[in-house]
């Protein structure tokens, strides 16, 4: 699993956590309901957000620092491994030999490294790993220059609405779009009306 994708991957995730699979729908209802509700021109924009973080500069000093992480996590993980061989090729060629007390030690120590192995994993390549971790803090201020520029394009430019053509997620809507508040107050009532 390259690098780069891992980093797309986590673009993707974080602008796709503002909007779920509801809002999308909600969204394609809008856009086709919009200009028969509304006599005013609806401006939709999108980006290609695989494209801005393939092109934009700021990105390829994190892969690289990232890269450079992964490699002497990796190299300590590989060690591991090593050791864990070589146990297991020694426990092999000598087992016939030990003691039963000396064999159960030797076999303890193997499942004992295979647990720090799969631990290692985790708490280093797993879902809220150290790289993972890395790469959520190195990404942040990225992504944050990201959705400014996206924010100002959008107001500049005078769009409703800017999509990411990858994901699908609204990177920018006008204020007046936010239904948020009225929806929040329609619970509210029903709520009320049900106590």
């Amino acid at each position: 699993m390259g690098l780069s994708y891992l980093i797309r991957n986590a673009v993707l995730i974080q602008i796709g956590e503002k909007v779920r699979n509801n809002i999308k729908i909600f969204i394609v209802g809008l856009i086709l309901l919009l200009p028969k509700l509304a006599p005013a021109e609806v401006k939709i924009g999108y980006i290609d957000s695989n494209r801005i973080m393939t092109e934009f500069s700021d990105v390829s000093a994190v892969q690289v620092e990232l890269e450079k992480e992964q490699r002497r996590l990796e190299t300590d993980f590989n060690s591991m491994l090593g050791q864990l061989d070589s146990l297991k090729k020694d426990f092999d060629k000598q087992s016939l030999l030990m003691s039963e007390s000396r064999r159960d030690e030797a076999q303890q120590q193997i499942v004992s490294l295979e647990s720090n192995i799969q631990n290692f994993q985790l708490e280093k390549f797993g879902p809220n790993g150290e790289i993972y971790q890395k790469q959520s803090q190195l990404l942040a201020p990225i992504l944050k220059k990201i959705d400014d520029a996206i924010q100002v394009v959008g107001a500049e430019r005078g769009y409703d609405y800017v999509f990411d053509a990858v994901s699908g997620a609204i990177v920018y809507a006008l204020d007046s779009h936010d239904l948020t508040d009225e929806v929040l107050e329609q619970l509210q009532k029903g709520t009320q009306q049900n106590d």
